[in-house]
């Protein structure tokens, strides 16, 4: 990793905080690839309402969703595109350990 200064890492760090929430993860991954309302997100995650809307707000303050007003609704997606290929290398990242950790309790 590039040298980074003391500002720009507090600004990665806020990032990655964002993303250590459970919560917030199984939100974004249902809108990965499609709009979806607060209504829907309740729906697909069973999260109750006030705690989709809640982490979708922070979510967009940290600039990880956008929001498209259509009507009464509101549809969220994700606003940066390296964010699912950032989930998919920790995904295989966690394979990988997984793997070694299983193959050196088998010998």
């Amino acid at each position: 990793m590039d040298q980074m200064s003391p500002a720009a890492l507090r600004l990665l760090a806020n990032r990655f905080k964002l993303l250590a929430s459970p919560t917030r993860l199984a939100i974004m991954q249902c809108i990965c690839h499609d709009e979806r309302t607060v209504g829907e997100l309740v729906e697909l995650t069973g999260f109750k309402q006030a705690n989709v809307s809640r982490q979708l707000g922070l979510l967009h303050r940290g600039g990880m969703v956008r929001r498209r007003t259509a009507g009464t609704s509101v549809h969220y997606t994700i606003a940066d595109e390296s964010l699912p290929q950032l989930c998919g290398i920790m995904r295989e990242s966690l394979r990988a350990s997984q793997d070694e950790l299983l193959a050196s309790l088998g010998d």
